[in-house]
């Protein structure tokens, strides 16, 4: 009996944030650890499918690039950054487009298995131009977004699964940041939330403690002292961008905790690190 009352318990604790979120737009960018392990891929589908049943209007954002280093390693081509960037050539940019096809088939079955009305909207949704930064290739930038084909399919509980490509307006094919493509859709949707799954903890201090609630403005000073360093500062700095231009909130969160969105969105203390305006 104890038991079965703190069951009890916990689904009215959890009530409160189910009505908060009904009916609200969650942009998820889905990718790390918790794309790669099976395990943790189970459980991310089984919280969308949870979070999308209880009324939420979720968009999934995937990018793909450990997949995409694996196939460039298999065909012999070398991988090149500039500025964290994946340089694309004509050749790289064949095995990105296939290899996020291929991604994106996965995670709607996947999606679908679990109960989820799951569907590949990326065509059309990101108009770019050749992002401004020599020897890229064709890595894009996003300047608009089609987040008006969204608003029907997420009003009929459809999920969204988008991949980070876009196209200029010559038809050209443009590789996109996973992390820029969901926040400026969250942006143009007017999202209630952005998550972005990562493989940390969310932002930690110089003594390893994570950051539950970060505001934008303190930013630029956790990245100037280190504490914001390396791989987590676009990161971060993709969640301020959304938060400054009209989303509610923006969260960064370890993919590879089982039930992380689950925990995060409906429990009071939350998971990962919090980024509001």
């Amino acid at each position: 009996m104890n038991e079965a009352a703190t069951k009890a318990e916990l689904l009215l604790q959890a009530l409160k944030y189910i009505k908060k979120f009904e009916g609200k737009i969650i942009v998820i960018k889905y990718g790390g650890n918790a794309m790669e392990n099976e395990e943790l891929q189970s459980s991310v589908f089984q919280d969308i499918s949870m979070l999308s049943r209880l009324g939420l209007q979720i968009v999934v954002v995937h990018g793909g690039g450990p997949k995409i280093d694996a196939e460039l390693a298999k065909r012999g081509i070398k991988k090149k950054t500039v500025h964290g960037l994946r340089v694309t050539d004509d050749e790289t940019l064949k095995v990105v487009v296939k290899t996020l096809k291929s991604v994106n088939k996965d995670c709607v079955e996947g999606l679908k298995k679990v109960g989820v009305r799951a569907r590949d909207y990326t065509s059309g949704m990101f108009l770019t131009e050749a992002k401004d930064a020599p020897g890229l290739g064709h890595v894009g930038e996003i300047i608009k977004v089609d987040s008006m084909s969204l608003l029907r399919p997420l009003a009929y509980g459809i999920v969204p699964v988008i991949s980070c490509m876009g196209k200029d307006a010559g038809g050209q094919i443009h590789n996109i940041n996973g992390d820029t493509a969901a926040t400026k859709l969250a942006e143009a949707l007017k999202a209630e939330k952005l998550t972005i799954l990562t493989n940390i903890n969310g932002v930690l201090d110089s003594k390893g403690k994570r950051i539950s609630h970060l505001s934008v403005k303190d930013i630029p000073r956790y990245i100037e002292n280190g504490v914001i360093h390396g791989g987590m500062i676009p990161k971060v700095r993709a969640c301020a961008d959304a938060v400054t231009h009209g989303v509610k909130k923006a969260h960064l969160l370890d993919g590879t905790v089982p039930r992380a969105l689950l925990l995060e969105i409906f429990t009071a203390g939350g998971i990962g690190t919090e980024i509001v305006k």
